[in-house]
């Protein structure tokens, strides 16, 4: 069958390790990981036109930075101590120029963020939080009344492992195309789409699939994702502004017009 929705591919040099939505529904933030050097690349992408608009790397001095947030302007991020206790983390944040953080706060937690500020247990007193403008650094002596990153186009899938009565639905569903499902499956309705990512089992290891359906439950496509699979993995895709977004083989993303 012909394909009518527009589907978009953008690959990179190293495998994607993290897609994050953003509080710009225009924008999408890409994180790649070069092992070898031990480096992580962001990459700021907007939807119109689509194409990449800012990138900055971090070697080993900043490794395993999370993204909290960002913008066009500049990212936050946090950094997990040595000691792996969540309640310790340092702050950063850094312009998409790059250089020196422009902001830093070490051996605390975010609370809450937003694009400009963040809140964080005050440094003296238990029990007692504050709120930190990113920009200047200083305490804000009231609380922000806007700027909550807010994820309402955003929908991830329903997981069912084998072990749910709902996956016995599955099975005899794919019985039809000769398909034999295992270990789980990731399913979600959005808009007059049915996507369904699904493992299978192969002699060199599992082959992770998602199939985009139509309301009467034919399989519009079938997508190969990823194939040679020691294990099953977690949110294999996500629906953000209408659009489905994957990744294929590691290195490339997926944009697809729902």
């Amino acid at each position: 069958m012909a394909v009518k929705n527009v589907h978009h591919q953008i690959t990179f040099d190293f495998p994607i390790k993290s897609i994050i939505p953003g509080s710009d529904e225009n924008l999408l933030l890409i994180e790649t990981y070069d092992a070898e050097a031990k480096s992580q690349t962001f990459l700021l992408l907007s939807f119109q036109p689509l194409e990449i608009i800012q990138a900055i790397s971090f070697g080993e001095e900043y490794s395993g930075l999370v993204a909290k947030s960002y913008d066009a302007a500049q990212l936050l991020f946090i950094q997990y101590s040595d000691q792996n206790n969540p309640d310790l983390t340092n702050i950063y944040t850094f312009s998409w120029n790059g250089g020196d953080p422009t902001f830093s706060l070490q051996n605390t937690r975010i609370i809450q963020s937003g694009s400009e500020w963040i809140k964080v247990p005050h440094p003296h007193f238990a029990n007692k939080e504050i709120y930190v403008d990113l920009k200047s650094g200083t305490e804000l002596r009231t609380a922000p009344v806007s700027g909550l990153a807010i994820f309402d186009n955003v929908s991830y899938a329903t997981s069912y492992t084998v072990e749910s009565e709902y996956f016995q639905w599955f099975v005899q569903y794919f019985a039809k195309y000769n398909i034999i499902p295992c270990r789980q499956i990731e399913y979600l309705k959005a808009n007059d789409a049915v996507l369904i990512s699904y493992y299978e089992e192969r002699e060199n290891g599992l082959v992770n699939t998602l199939v985009i359906l139509d309301n009467e439950g034919e399989i519009l496509e079938s997508i190969l994702l990823v194939d040679e699979l020691s294990g099953i993995g977690k949110d294999t895709f996500f629906v953000y502004r209408n659009k489905a977004i994957f990744v294929t083989q590691k290195n490339t993303l997926n944009i697809y017009d729902l």
